[in-house]
């Protein structure tokens, strides 16, 4: 009876919070609920790997062995319920800790030498909401500004709520400081909360919001680069743009070129980058989900991939969506990207 009114938290989001996205209810029932709520799921995994063992047990005794499980059936269960509820609650705190830093080099095939060591810092799917709030972004924006970066590109959902809910909560996102500016794009969250409210409070944070749209840059000691965004796919169905590549790219100039897509597939048209960063998938949230949420997402779901001559990043996300707030094996990063010249 327990579990199945926990695996009823999204109805209980929606009809007592109001919103399944981001709902208002008291922090300690949220963060009770999300812990109940990955403890069903990692159990459900557990499960299925006792009920595996169990099939090859059985099949060995079919075959003459004399293979049994170590203690009583009682314990194992019990043993079963208690590993499930210490991952849920370690993989709850792993999904509210500051990240770390992760360090990636990119080498482009055609960067010039004169742009080897440009440094991005991505940022994504920072959710700030319901979990995630200023002190916890203030954090970010700290690590963030250590690496000294070059350029900040954040892509998409970076928020969970409206405008006049979040003001104070999203203040330190005009702390952020790179040499070449701070760039973002939206994704789909930011069209469940009136996109057209939060752009120009992003404008006011310092983030120059690309929507099918590029900058050129003229980097210092010799060279160009163009950091480019379409907005996400979600906006089709609210009134406004898609994403857009030849729109995005129209009149850039033929030299290295940064693309910012918050989903990692789902763009139909040719995409002329060199490098693409994109988030959306949460790196699947639990490892042994990943296959899934891959699935759903053209195969891509974290980390550097090479598309035939177009280098992915996929970002496993710097927050969490307080939907589901539970990472194992799968942690937030604040992704360090170094780019490379071949030469």
């Amino acid at each position: 009876m327990a579990l199945l009114v926990i695996s009823q938290k999204y109805l209980i989001y929606e009809r007592v919070g109001g919103s399944f996205i981001a709902p208002e209810l008291p922090y300690p029932l949220l963060l009770s609920l999300e812990i109940l709520y990955a403890f069903m799921i990692i159990l459900a995994f557990l499960l299925v790997v006792k009920d595996g063992m169990a099939l090859v047990l059985w099949l060995s005794r079919r075959l003459g062995s004399s293979w049994h499980l170590p203690f009583s059936p009682a314990i194992r269960s019990a043993g079963l319920v208690l590993a499930a509820l210490v991952l849920s609650l370690y993989g709850t705190w792993q999904s509210l800790r500051v990240p770390d830093v992760r360090t990636t080099e990119i080498t482009l095939p055609g960067m010039p030498v004169s742009l080897d060591g440009f440094s991005i810092v991505q940022l994504s799917d920072i959710h700030i909401g319901p979990f995630l709030q200023e002190a916890w972004l203030r954090d970010v924006v700290a690590k963030t500004n250590a690496l000294a970066p070059d350029l900040v590109a954040v892509t998409g959902d970076m928020i969970d709520g409206s405008p006049e809910e979040l003001e104070d909560d999203v203040a330190p996102f005009a702390d952020l400081r790179a040499r070449y500016g701070v760039y973002g794009i939206t994704g789909n969250h930011e069209y469940y909360f009136r996109v057209e409210s939060w752009l120009p409070v992003f404008a006011r944070l310092g983030i120059t919001m690309l929507q099918n749209d590029h900058r050129t840059l003229s980097i210092t000691g010799g060279g160009r680069l163009v950091i480019a965004g379409v907005s996400d796919q979600a906006g089709l169905h609210y009134g406004g743009a898609g994403p857009d590549i030849k729109g995005a790219l129209a009149g850039a100039p033929d030299t290295v070129r940064v693309l910012m897509a918050h989903r990692p597939n789902g763009i139909a048209e040719k995409i002329d980058a060199d490098l693409q960063l994109s988030g959306h998938t949460h790196g699947g949230h639990l490892f042994f989900m990943q296959w899934l949420i891959s699935a759903f997402n053209g195969n891509l779901v974290e980390g550097l991939y090479d598309l035939g001559g177009r280098a992915l990043y996929v970002s496993p996300g710097t927050g969490i969506w307080s939907g589901f707030s539970c990472r194992l094996g799968v942690p937030a990063e604040i992704t360090h990207i170094i780019l490379r010249s071949p030469v």
